[in-house]
């Protein structure tokens, strides 16, 4: 079994400094090739400065069920280096639900993007990984996941930069919920900051442009664009507007902020203070009282839109702060509750109004900047969550 220790998703495996990492080529019109540059791992060096000491290696717990994507590692005795590597191998799975209905337009015949996509395995990264997979443009796409090493530890994140060499590493990985990180702060800290941090330093020393995956949460309970000051509500936003500070600090060269407004889909596990829609169907299906946080409204995201807002940004060499999220009408959570309960023959009387908990924001975003670079939400909400109880049908263990 793995052991948990901090960053998107992480084991007690060796670092990448003694495995490396392998990719394949990913373009819609050739075959894959495999990369084979070695690194020199930097010692890099923040735990002290940024959470006033060295915290304990505990676990980040992502789900990694492969509903859309699997990756699959194989290990292998690379042609002119001792020892084995670790070669990902990307596999479409079927009923590929995230991807989106074929695109027009012309293949891009440039140079394929090389992009790292750390919390590869996690909700965000995997539909991302997915997407690039699948998009008009070429990309090189190098998944870090988590077998591969603890972000936050010394030397992982440089060396995973070093020999990738990517254009753009998308830095996905985090802790996230507002009850789980006021319920382990040391860790929050440590996935969400010093990880960051590390990150940062080396996509900043090797040429790389970031991408930070934040939450709109920063901003507090506000109708926000882009411009909104800050104002985190809970420990979890704070963890991620520090975030959002050291990759400033650490890679301001063409850096990219993306907060993400309420993303919903498959790859979230019901149940686990991560999301409230796979919670919702999950208790539907099986008559289960289902708690609606009382006068809360939200408007949600398809993940599959969420992803192809970050492609756009990569696209277009996009910096600064982007909402990713939709700016539609926003729903209640009771009349979330009551779709739930439609799409699965549930009786509304299940639904149980109550009083949300304290740190709960719900700020609406405007999405004009990214909707500039042609994005556009494509998954309203009542087929988002047909779609989404597909999944979590499909992934029910059968009598």
């Amino acid at each position: 079994m793995q052991s948990p220790a901090t960053c998107l998703e992480t084991s007690d495996q060796p670092g990448l400094r003694s495995r490396g990492l392998a990719a394949r080529r990913v373009a819609p019109d050739s075959g894959q090739r495999a990369l084979d540059r070695p690194g020199e791992p930097g010692p890099p060096r923040l735990g002290i400065e940024l959470v006033g000491g060295e915290l304990p290696a505990d676990g980040l717990v992502v789900p990694d069920e492969p509903l859309l994507l699997r990756v699959e590692r194989q290990e292998r005795l690379a042609p002119g280096r001792r020892g084995h590597r670790a070669t990902l191998r990307m596999v479409a799975a079927p009923g590929d639900q995230y991807r989106r209905q074929e695109r027009a337009g012309t293949p891009v015949d440039s140079a394929a993007m090389k992009v790292l996509v750390t919390g590869a395995s996690g909700f965000v990264g995997r539909a991302l990984v997915d997407e690039l997979r699948h998009g008009d443009g070429a990309y090189e796409v190098h998944p870090l996941e988590r077998g591969d090493g603890d972000l936050a530890e010394d030397g992982v994140a440089e060396a995973a930069v070093a020999e990738t060499r990517p254009d753009a590493v998308v830095h996905a990985a985090a802790r996230i919920g507002v009850v789980r990180c006021e319920d382990e702060p040391e860790l929050a800290l440590r996935s969400n900051v010093l990880a960051t941090a590390l990150v940062a330093r080396a996509a900043a020393a090797h040429g790389a442009r970031l991408a930070y995956v934040s939450t709109s949460d920063v901003y507090g309970a506000a109708f926000a664009d882009e411009e909104t000051p800050a104002a985190p509500a809970s420990f979890y936003a704070l963890t991620k507007w520090w975030g959002e500070q050291v990759a400033r600090l650490y890679a301001p060269a063409g850096l990219a902020v993306l907060r993400l407004a309420n993303p919903y889909g498959p790859g979230l596990e019901p149940g686990q203070g991560k999301g409230a829609l796979p919670t919702m169907l999950w208790q539907a299906e099986r008559r289960e009282p289902i708690p609606a946080f009382r006068g809360e409204t939200r408007s949600w995201c398809w993940i599959g839109d969420v992803a192809s807002g970050i492609r756009l940004v990569l696209e277009h060499d996009g910096e600064g702060i982007f909402n990713v999220g939709c700016d539609a009408e926003p729903v209640s959570l009771t009349d979330t509750a009551r779709i739930a309960c439609e799409l699965t023959g549930a009786p509304q009387e299940l639904i149980q109004e109550i009083d949300p908990p304290p740190g709960r924001v719900t700020p609406r975003v405007s999405v004009e900047r990214l909707r500039a670079l042609g994005w556009r939400a494509e998954v309203g909400l009542e087929d988002g969550m047909r779609r989404l109880l597909e999944s979590l049908r499909a992934a029910a263990p059968t009598a």
